[in-house]
């Protein structure tokens, strides 16, 4: 599979300064991204979308992203495999629940597989909830990310850093009364 791209299709690349420049922790950056599960399934791209921005170090996209992005500088690429752990994290099991399709008939709602619920807990929370699977009388529901325990190949295009970080991280204390 040939996921690079040649360098005139980038319409957002910024030409500045911060050619050279290294990512670092604290950045704003903007990216051009695609993303593939372990069997090949393309799950998320920016191509066709204006390309995503974040501070690293933020925790707003995966940990894995913000560790393929530092040390990057604008208009390199890069692709690798990042664990699950580092991507949607480890399935858990305890998240995945079997009930009785009669619950389904109670809330006067017919399941069927991809189906997604907002469920109340017993302690009154909602949770989301998918419907992965039909057998007879019984449904199994998930609250996993539906690519949890899936490894991803990510290629990640370095767009621009649009804000740099401050030279460091400084703490002041303040004298008590």
């Amino acid at each position: 599979m040939n996921v690079n791209k040649k360098r005139t299709e980038f319409p957002y690349m910024a030409v500045g300064d911060d050619r050279g420049r290294r990512v670092r922790w604290g950045d704003r950056v903007r990216i051009d991204f695609m993303a593939w599960i372990e069997d090949g399934t393309l799950i998320d791209s920016s191509l066709y979308e204006e390309p995503p921005a974040f501070t690293v170090g933020n925790h707003s996209v995966m940990p894995g992203v913000e560790q393929l992005v530092i040390g990057m500088s604008v208009g390199e690429s890069r692709t690798e495999q990042i664990s699950h752990d580092a991507a949607f994290g480890p399935y858990r099991p305890e998240l995945s629940r079997r009930v009785n399709r009669s619950w389904f008939r109670a809330q006067a709602v017919e399941p069927r597989v991809g189906l997604g619920l907002d469920v109340r807990k017993t302690d009154g929370t909602l949770t989301h909830m998918i419907v992965t699977r039909i057998d007879g009388d019984q449904v199994t529901l998930d609250a996993n990310h539906r690519y949890a325990g899936k490894d991803l190949l990510v290629q990640l295009d370095l767009l621009e850093i649009l804000d740099e970080a401050g030279p460091g991280f400084y703490f002041t204390t303040t004298p008590r009364a």
